[in-house]
């Protein structure tokens, strides 16, 4: 019995993380902070700031600016887009 219930809360857990991870996350803007920050807040990762602009190109125009209270989209990054997003962060943040 007891193992069954067990696995009856595994299952649930299971499911209940499943579902989330098919949410859309969402970062609502603070002040203060830039994509670089919200990169490494939210996908671990600032170099990957990339990821955030273009998920978000509806709302935002430069990616040097973003303002309290703009919701943004925080995107699912493949694996293999890593190196490229980074590329691409470095070459816009040179010029």
């Amino acid at each position: 019995m007891r193992l069954r219930t067990l696995l009856i809360g595994l299952l649930g857990a299971l499911a209940g993380s499943a579902v989330q991870a098919g949410k859309p996350r969402v970062h609502v803007v603070q002040p203060g902070e830039t994509l670089w920050s919200i990169a490494r807040q939210s996908v671990g990762d600032p170099t990957l700031w990339p990821a955030l602009y273009q998920a978000n190109r509806d709302q935002i125009k430069d990616p040097t600016l973003v303002y309290p209270g703009q919701q943004l989209a925080i995107p699912e990054i493949d694996p293999k887009q890593r190196e490229t997003l980074r590329r691409e962060g470095v070459g816009l943040s040179s010029k």
